[in-house]
């Protein structure tokens, strides 16, 4: 029986992962959850909240870990909070680290925008020097299944407003997702396996699916057909070098997915194999959410 923490609660993943870990049998209860504002939250037999400032409270905040076999981060990357749950961890000395990663391929995007999100390569590598077992999971994209296409479509290129699809590579080009659901029940099946039968990587994937697929999905939402236009796979990659050289600009975090998802196969969204079986064996704990 396992027992685990979890810091960064406040984004996307925060819910699904608790929700997943309060279902399991296999966790030594409560759960640590740790907040800078537990006035947002209750406790219960299953889920402790304990307040505090991640970066400001490390010594507090390690002596309040004691005896954790698992750490699990869903907070948005900084060399500040990357830093202090370094420290945590090396001194708390769980089993198992699941650090802030999800998302794309990082090693393989690096084909494509070289160096892209090294910030999260960089606090998994000083995780495994402190000589913890660390595990990367890398989801693809990922969101609610009722609001995917609403919220993807517009990553790919489509505009419901001017009814027009600029698809950067082949619309037919797919990329890996997974439902919000299925990352908690993955993550929350990894932190309770046994760490020494984890890979170092993770890969998960509810499914793919193709550009043109989910900009159809968006239109017949929005009863819009769109009016498609195309930027070769080559004339994408020399553009987005361009712009990547001009350095990391986070309002431009959708054009570097989206440029990604324009090279194609294993080039870090588009997964041709990936590691289910790890964390579901044949599906038997749950069903992936396809769209």
């Amino acid at each position: 029986m396992s027992r685990i923490a979890v810091f960064g609660l406040g984004g996307f993943l925060g819910a699904p992962v608790l929700e997943a870990l309060e279902s399991s049998d296999k966790i030594n209860y409560p759960v640590l959850a740790v907040t800078r504002d537990d006035s947002k939250y209750k406790s219960t037999d299953k889920v402790k909240y304990v307040k505090g400032d991640t970066t400001k409270d490390v010594d507090a905040l390690t002596k309040e870990l004691s005896g954790v076999d698992v750490i699990i981060s869903l907070v948005s990357p900084s060399p500040d909070l990357n830093a202090a749950i370094e420290k945590i961890a090396a001194a708390v000395k769980p089993k198992l680290v699941i650090p802030s990663q999800f998302g794309v391929d990082i090693e393989e995007s690096q084909q494509v925008l070289p160096g892209f999100l090294g910030i999260k390569q960089e606090h998994s590598k000083k995780l495994r020097d402190a000589g913890l077992k660390v595990v990367d999971i890398q989801t693809g994209l990922f969101g609610n299944a009722d609001s995917f296409a609403e919220n993807i479509a517009p990553l790919v290129g489509a505009n419901a407003e001017t009814k027009q699809v600029k698809y950067l590579g082949s619309p037919k080009f797919e990329f890996s997702y997974t439902i919000l659901s299925d990352v908690g029940k993955a993550v929350a099946a990894a932190a309770t396996s046994t760490p020494s039968s984890l890979p170092d990587q993770l890969r998960i994937q509810s499914g793919t699916i193709s550009q043109e697929a989910i900009v159809a999905k968006y239109g017949k939402s929005k009863s819009v057909e769109f009016s498609a236009t195309e930027v070769s796979k080559e004339d994408a990659l020399a553009e987005a070098k361009k712009v990547w050289a001009e350095g990391f600009d986070g309002s431009k975090f959708g054009y570097y997915l989206q440029a990604i998802i324009s090279q194609g196969e294993e080039k870090g969204l588009w997964f041709t194999k990936d590691d289910n079986e790890v964390v579901n064996p044949k599906g038997a704990s749950w069903k992936w959410t396809t769209l």
